[in-house]
């Protein structure tokens, strides 16, 4: 059973808002084209790093790790890079 339990390890994530987000959360200092870079745990949830970057309707965006699009539940991994887009439409 050892394997089940699995030790929680700090990992780097770097996050990057699109469509205007990070004005929506008051992120004045927020870089295009770093993004934030946050400190947490390996296996740690999409929606929890959100929530604790003050973004609480997150239900309305569409995020992808590394390029692949993922939902809220999906897990982080040490060096991921999560997108955030707002959903638009235009022609």
């Amino acid at each position: 059973m050892m394997g089940f339990f699995r030790k929680k390890i700090p990992i780097t994530v770097t996050i990057k808002l699109y469509s205007g987000i990070h004005c929506d959360l008051n992120l004045d200092s927020y870089d295009l084209g770093k993004g934030i870079i946050i400190q947490t745990l390996d296996g740690v949830r999409i929606r929890t790093i959100f929530n604790e970057i003050g973004m609480l309707n997150q239900s309305t965006c569409a995020y992808y790790i590394n390029g692949k699009r993922v939902s809220l539940g999906t897990r982080l991994r040490d060096g991921d890079e999560v997108s955030c887009f707002k959903p638009s439409a235009g022609g």
